[in-house]
């Protein structure tokens, strides 16, 4: 996300910065598989339009299982899940409930 390219420096305000993360985020998407980090800021840039895009469901998703054994961020992303509950498919919302102990 840093150099050369600086896109930690980029507002998430403009959409035409937005798309272009996204896009940079997606074309490393199997490198970064298991990158909790990664999975951080793909659901951060998907989530700006969750209600046109369903990709945060996969970013969240994916995020959800890999913070599995880090109890606090998993507290988090269960709170998230909470209040955005709404914009989740109703498959995705029964895998995220049986796995929510």
């Amino acid at each position: 996300m840093g150099f050369p390219n600086n896109f930690d420096k980029k507002s998430l305000l403009n959409k035409f910065n937005r798309n272009e993360i996204g896009s940079f985020l997606n074309k490393n998407i199997h490198r970064n598989l298991l990158n909790t980090n990664f999975w951080n800021k793909k659901l951060i840039i998907d989530s700006y339009d969750k209600n046109i895009s369903k990709n945060f469901e996969i970013s969240f998703m994916n995020l959800f299982f890999l913070t599995k054994n880090n109890k606090e961020k998993n507290v988090d992303l269960k709170k998230y899940f909470i209040s955005n509950f709404n914009y989740f498919s109703k498959s995705n919302k029964k895998i995220i409930l049986e796995n929510y102990n």
